[in-house]
């Protein structure tokens, strides 16, 4: 006889034979048991009416087809073993009853067991294998960095200060200075890591613990980086289109494959949003609001970079233009259409210390907290540029979910801590 294990999710009872549809591992998929008065037993028949959903059972019996259920097939029990009871539910699983998020998530463990809840991250798996295999694929090395750290990566107030026996550390903001640290020795490198903001935002994009893929590279310059930035999206969505299907059709969204991007200046973006009625003040960053028109203003096959940013809008180490210096060149990534949003940040880096030493007091950073990250360029460091790509966004992005906090198993905002 053949076996199958499970997690109930119905009964049917039809007199003489009873109808027990299954949640069957690997893929979450509802399989359908048929159980028939005698040919298992009567204390068998009977427990079946009883089974909450999730209690899990192993069924012994045999496939066969069928064409009275979707899947073609059906499992007719011979023998049912009770491995791990449940009790009532707090949620719907099956989602008939809709349930608001903030009581989904204090049952997130429960909520992720539904088909369309774990096709998100089975998805957002194949997501990140496709980014990752075409870095991989373009000579870079996947290197671990701390997470906990002594100085203050991005600067400003977005900081979790932890204990750290007898002294203050903080949670890395990203890996940013130490993976310029590495680019001298391996040329080519990448993390793929968990940052920490301690952003009070509340918005559908918005996590205060996300996870990133944090690139760096020697002697790239921007249309480099692009091409780096446009190569992992484009791989991200070919491998969810090519071994994602099942994923995508539980959750009914069909990501759009990109035919190229575009490039817009800062002060053309500036333009644009004056076409749709939005005067920005010149040296203002882009808000939700900006963000949303410039992303609408691009068709969803064509994601964007906007190539410069105001030199006081951008983190110390980026590289100035040195042909005007009110400009740096910060480049956002950004994906199009109404639902678009940043992808990544990034660009060419400073590599003078002095340059840097300066950028810092400009910050009110105190240049000794760098001590040891000033130091290393004054040691034969090499132009180079990076950028990090926010896993949760590029998830939310490319299966069309509503909010970030869907494509994070355990989310972290200012509001969610447990579980």
């Amino acid at each position: 006889m053949e076996k199958v294990r499970g997690w109930v999710w119905n009964v049917r009872d039809l007199g003489g034979v009873k109808f027990v549809l299954i949640r069957v591992l690997p893929n979450n998929r509802i399989e359908q048991v048929v159980v028939k008065r005698g040919n298992v037993t009567d204390e068998e028949f009977e427990a079946v009416e009883g089974f909450y959903p999730e209690t899990l059972i192993e069924v012994h019996g045999e496939w066969r087809k069928t064409d009275k259920y979707r899947t073609g097939r059906e499992f007719e029990a011979r023998k049912i073993v009770v491995l791990a009871p449940s009790k009532p539910l707090p949620i719907d699983l099956t989602e008939k009853t809709p349930t608001d998020f903030s009581v989904r998530i204090k049952y997130r463990y429960l909520d992720i067991r539904k088909p369309r809840i774990s096709a998100i991250f089975r998805a957002k798996a194949k997501i990140v294998d496709g980014a990752r295999d075409f870095l991989k694929s373009q000579g870079f090395v996947e290197l671990h960095f701390p997470i906990i750290i002594a100085t203050a990566t991005e600067g400003g107030a977005e900081l979790f200060p932890v204990i750290y026996f007898e002294r203050e550390a903080f949670l890395a903001q990203s890996s940013q200075l130490y993976k310029q640290s590495a680019v001298p020795a391996f040329g080519r490198v990448f993390a793929i890591a968990p940052s920490f903001r301690a952003e009070k935002s509340r918005t559908r994009k918005h996590l205060t613990e996300f996870w990133e893929f944090d690139v760096e590279a020697a002697f790239v310059d921007r249309e480099d980086l692009m091409e780096i930035e446009y190569g992992m999206y484009r791989s991200a969505v070919e491998r969810v289109l090519k071994e994602g299907q099942e994923e995508l059709e539980v959750l009914g969204h069909e990501p759009v494959m990109p035919k190229g991007y575009e490039k817009i200046g800062y002060d053309e973006a500036l333009e644009i949003l004056k076409g749709y009625g939005i005067d920005l003040e010149w040296g203002e960053d882009f808000g939700a609001t900006e963000e949303r028109v410039l992303c609408s203003h691009f068709p969803e096959d064509t994601p964007f970079f906007i190539t410069e940013f105001p030199e006081k809008a951008v983190g110390f180490y980026y590289k100035i233009d040195p042909e005007d210096p009110r400009y740096a060149w910060r480049m956002d990534f950004m994906a199009p259409g109404p639902r678009g949003l940043e992808l990544t940040s990034g660009g060419p880096r400073e590599s003078d210390p002095e340059v840097l030493r300066r950028r810092l007091k400009e910050r009110g950073l105190n240049p000794e907290s760098f001590g040891w990250y000033i130091e290393m360029f004054e040691y034969g460091f090499p132009p180079h540029g990076g950028f990090g790509m926010g896993i949760e966004r590029l998830t939310m992005y490319i299966l069309g979910l509503d909010k970030v906090t869907e494509a994070a198993l355990y989310p972290r905002t200012p509001d969610i801590l447990t579980p």
